[in-house]
């Protein structure tokens, strides 16, 4: 079985949140709703939250102030905002501030904020999938990187100007293990 998704929802009006909170709730979804924006991201610093939904306007930081910070601390964490203020500078400042995956207008469409959230919890898969990737990659390439600095060849192979692979000389390789013998048993 698999741990539910964590959806954030934050909002200063208490209504709004219980009606969203009502709206999304699923067997496979936890949903934590708040009125403050520092405790959203102290859930999201320290779980692993899928989706935070914010009301744009708020007295503690705007919504898009909040995606940003989110955006910081837990790039994956999908960023959907709801607003009333249906401007163009409401929607640069989420964009350039949080890099917001949706903008949702009040009153919403519940069909529409559901589909938007499930849409953000597939785009969290996909980070969180994309994320893992990057991070095997990187402990490859240290891996590679640990063992070609201690056995120099066995990951990277040297080739000549002719093209002929480039072999260490065994005696050297053989003194410098203090494989005394066997340097002695090359020469013969």
């Amino acid at each position: 079985m698999s741990a539910k998704s964590v959806i954030v929802c934050v909002d200063d009006d208490a209504s709004v949140l219980t009606a969203v909170a009502r709206l999304l709730r699923r067997d496979d979804l936890e949903i934590r709703t708040t009125e403050s924006p520092t405790d959203a991201l102290t859930w999201i610093a320290n779980d692993d939250v899928a989706v935070l939904v914010s009301d744009y306007d708020m007295p503690e930081m705007t919504g898009a102030q909040l995606a940003g910070h989110a955006r910081l601390l837990r790039p994956d964490v999908v960023r959907i905002l709801l607003t009333g203020q249906q401007n163009l500078e409401t929607a640069i400042d989420g964009i350039n501030q949080g890099e917001v995956f949706r903008f949702i207008s009040k009153p919403f469409d519940k069909d529409h904020l559901r589909k938007s959230v499930d849409a953000a919890l597939q785009r969290h898969r996909e980070l969180a999938e994309l994320s893992g990737d990057r991070e095997r990659r990187m402990r490859r390439q240290r891996l590679r990187a640990a063992l070609e600095g201690e056995y120099r060849g066995i990951t990277e192979v040297e080739r000549g100007a002719d093209g002929r692979y480039a072999v260490a000389d065994p005696r050297g390789i053989a003194a410098d293990l203090g494989w005394t013998a066997f340097a002695a048993a090359l020469d013969e």
